[in-house]
């Protein structure tokens, strides 16, 4: 109870002024008057309440995000017609739920989990997004608000806690497995660390080909291997499936074999450099590819074991298959997009070849540049796989809207069916003030996260 009292009236600094001097400011004409009040962090609770009725928006928006704002200010800011208002209240009350429960005697507490009941029911899914991306990590988040967060048919809401939160418990789980709809959702759940071989089973018989791509990408996912088997038996036909499969950890000698008969060329020899199989298992793998050699699958035979040949093998302009190519790291590829912009040469042609040829460093580097946000956010954008943060990223990178759904798929892992696609005329699919709150949203989570 003190912590969070703690937290709900911590003041800062500030030069005192007197009630009638507050007064005289709550009643000035001017809103940026008003405004600089409404931030107050001795600014008393009644004229803070007052202020949350202000015709300006801009000076609800400071009310919502003012500490010292009284709890029945809040639940009335729940209701504000500015969609931003709400957002901004949202993000100060979900880093106060911590611990939170839905029978709180205390009064305070009990009317700041209805306000966060509240909003996360809001109709903005801006709103929901920000008690999510909130409320993700929290061991003690409150448990009816996560539920209903995870089961949101919106990708942005619902994402952020299938995959991190760990409120939710293998029986939740497994219910939603079986009964949420929403597109996208079951592959959020896959990318969960240490994934028990009961979710990864539940998964894995569903016909969520996504999903299922990165159960098998998901290094700490725990699969059965009768059930990597019958995944591999469903495989030939599903190539998404083939890169995960050949690196998947634990990949026994039999399964090596089955995989050899259909993946391609590079993957192969992504499967011979494998260090965990035996030597017969190798030449069981070995064997395999001879036959499709001379059935004519391979124009030539696939490189040798980086172990025999003392290099790795490579694609055909030199760089290993499916990892980027730059060999840059990520702070040289940042600024070579500097000195690039800087001379006028960081062109949309030049961010669209790095993409086409692996350079992922660099692609992200130069949406940083370009975008003129920093490289956190970009970080925090793609992460997220939000085609809404994607599309309003590349819009303020100043790319067009058609090379936008490329980076959706390609850097943000965006599977292509979700993808936002222009409007005619190769216009963005979203309206300016849209995508301007996601960049906002994003930006301010990366600034939270490196506190």
């Amino acid at each position: 109870m003190k912590g969070f009292l703690q937290r709900v009236f911590t003041r800062r600094k500030e030069t005192p002024i007197s009630y009638e001097e507050a007064k005289d400011m709550a009643a000035s004409p001017a809103a940026n008057v008003r405004g600089t009040l409404a931030q107050r962090h001795d600014t008393r609770p009644e004229i803070l309440y007052f202020l949350a009725s202000d015709a300006d928006a801009s000076v609800r928006r400071h009310v919502a995000e003012n500490e010292a704002t009284p709890v029945q200010a809040d639940l009335l800011l729940t209701d504000d017609k500015d969609d931003d208002v709400r957002g901004t209240l949202a993000q100060k009350i979900a880093n106060l739920a911590d611990g939170l429960t839905e029978n709180e005697t205390d009064k305070l507490r009990r009317m700041t989990y209805q306000a966060l009941e509240k909003l996360a029911r809001d109709q903005a899914i801006q709103v929901r997004q920000v008690i999510a991306e909130t409320l993700k990590e929290f061991v003690h988040a409150p448990q009816p608000i996560i539920a209903k967060l995870a089961r949101d048919t919106e990708t942005v809401v619902c994402g952020p806690v299938l995959q991190y939160s760990p409120v939710l418990n293998e029986m939740d789980l497994l219910e939603i497995i079986e009964t949420n709809n929403t597109s996208g959702a079951l592959s959020f759940v896959s990318q969960r660390r240490n994934l028990s071989e009961r979710l990864s089973d539940a998964i894995a018989a569903s016909t969520d080909n996504d999903a299922i791509s990165h159960l098998l990408g998901n290094r700490s996912a725990q699969i059965r291997e009768e059930t990597l088997d019958q995944l591999i038996d469903r495989a030939p036909d599903i190539e998404q499936w083939h890169e995960p499969l050949v690196k998947r950890p634990g990949l026994g000698g039999s399964a090596a074999g089955k995989l050899a008969r259909f993946v391609a060329q590079n993957l192969i020899s992504v499967l011979e450099r494998r260090k965990d199989l035996k030597e017969d298992q190798l030449a069981l793998v070995r064997k395999v590819v001879e036959r499709r050699i001379e059935a004519g699958d391979f124009a030539e035979p696939p490189a040798k074991d980086e172990k025999s040949t003392g290099k790795k093998a490579t694609d055909k302009k030199g760089a290993e298959p499916d990892e980027d190519q730059s060999g840059m790291t990520q702070d040289e590829a940042f600024q070579m997009a500097t000195d690039l912009h800087a001379k006028g040469k960081l062109t949309d042609a030049r961010i669209a070849t790095a993409m086409t040829e692996n350079d992922i460093k660099f692609a992200r580097a130069a949406l940083a540049v370009r975008a003129g946000i920093p490289p956190e956010a970009v970080t925090k954008v793609l992460n997220t796989h939000s085609a809404k943060g994607v599309v309003s990223l590349a819009w303020k990178a100043g790319l067009p809207a058609d090379l936008a759904v490329k980076i959706q798929v390609k850097l943000g892992h965006v599977p292509p069916g979700q993808a936002l696609n222009p409007r005619s005329g190769n216009s963005y699919p979203l309206s300016e003030d849209d995508m301007l709150w996601q960049l906002e949203f994003f930006t301010g989570m990366a600034t939270v996260g490196l506190r």
